[in-house]
């Protein structure tokens, strides 16, 4: 577990743990310093309602990280050179009236099935944009080279889910979690990831029940944002259809699946755990990062309102994964050096998880 403690009160909660006889390691002394040495990639960031008609500052790599205008006129880009197979579509409005946009790559084949991957459902997590982007871009321009696994299928891609988290932790806090919704006067924010219709009433699993001034608040409802709806309403739309969901994170660096909120195994946890295992291992293959896998209630911590249960629970998408991305050392604060070969690693993983479906899977 990670803790992040404010200066004022480091050496108190270093006494603390002493006395409780508590071990700890003391990973990241200064914060601040280590986020005053990031140089963020601003360009124009979007503004609430209006969209920009000036051209992006930069253009789409994987050596940097990005503002969502850039993400954003990268899916267009795709959509213009590859016509015949993207369409971007906006699939609502944020909080703050930002568009949400998604990719869709298809052959347009009758009775494809459906692979959907999103990034930046927590706003801080940069490298999960780099992925769905760099996933999406190779798809695109190598479609004709793809096995059969891949082509045939509908891919959706939601690089940032949370367009008002991710542009504000751009401009304004680099470590913001949650979305800009107001709830009770000066509290800002639900974690979108407490905010979906699946164990969302589980009390006292996690802190997500507190109040709106929490990291985790999960919301009022299920669904009270408009970002989760969104998804929602995809997601439903195709869900007779749906193969494959995966949610990015980042980190740890574990291929996570069904349950976040009970340590009870999910109905088919060899199936997924066999999944999860062929993506582990393809990660290996390709740069040597060991990523572990298992049920994310015990590789990681109990939560409730997930949008990996809520597929799995309500609409019985076969293969749902909840992949936190690098880095444990440098956690969210991921160097841009290691940015394209964590995207390699997963690309190659979600490749082999397509594969293993295709070979070992009616």
């Amino acid at each position: 577990m990670d803790v992040m403690v404010e200066g004022r009160y480091a050496m108190k909660v270093r006494r603390l743990l002493k006395e409780h006889e508590i071990s700890f390691d003391v990973s990241v002394a200064d914060v601040a310093r280590v986020l005053a040495m990031v140089k963020v990639n601003t360009g124009h960031v979007l503004k609430p309602l209006h969209r920009s008609t000036h051209p992006p500052a930069q253009s789409m790599n994987w050596r940097d990280f990005h503002p969502l205008n850039v993400i954003y006129t990268f899916l267009h880009d795709l959509e213009n050179e590859f016509p015949s197979i993207c369409t971007v579509n906006v699939i609502g409005k944020s909080v703050e009236g930002r568009d949400i946009k998604m990719l869709k790559i298809s052959n347009s084949h009758a009775n494809n099935e459906c692979v959907w991957l999103d990034g930046a459902i927590h706003a801080r997590e940069w490298i999960t944009t780099s992925v769905v982007t760099y996933i999406a871009d190779h798809i695109a321009r190598n479609f004709g080279l793809l096995p059969e696994c891949i082509t045939d299928r509908d891919w959706y891609f939601l690089p940032v889910l949370n367009p008002d988290g991710y542009a504000h932790t751009h401009v304004y806090d680099r470590m913001w979690r949650k979305n800009r919704a107001r709830y009770e006067g000066n509290c800002v924010g639900v974690d979108l990831n407490r905010n979906f219709d699946f164990g969302w009433d589980k009390l006292g699993l996690d802190t997500s029940m507190n109040g709106p001034f929490h990291p985790n608040y999960r919301g009022p409802v299920p669904f009270s944002e408009p970002e989760t709806k969104a998804v929602r309403d995809v997601v439903l739309a195709i869900k007779n259809n749906v193969k494959v969901f995966i949610s990015f994170h980042s980190y740890s660096q574990v291929i996570s699946f069904p349950w976040c909120y009970t340590s009870e195994p999910c109905p088919h946890y060899v199936k997924l755990l066999e999944g999860a295992a062929a993506i582990s291992k393809a990660i290996y293959d390709t740069t040597g990062s060991m990523y572990k896998v298992g049920s994310f209630k015990d590789l990681m911590y109990s939560a409730t309102g997930t949008s990996v249960d809520w597929c799995y629970g309500v609409l019985d998408v076969p293969y749902t994964y909840l992949i936190e991305l690098r880095s444990k050392k440098y956690r969210f604060l991921l160097p841009k050096d290691e940015i394209l070969d964590n995207c390699r690693e997963i690309l190659n993983g979600v490749k082999a998880l397509m594969e293993y479906i295709g070979m070992y899977v009616p």
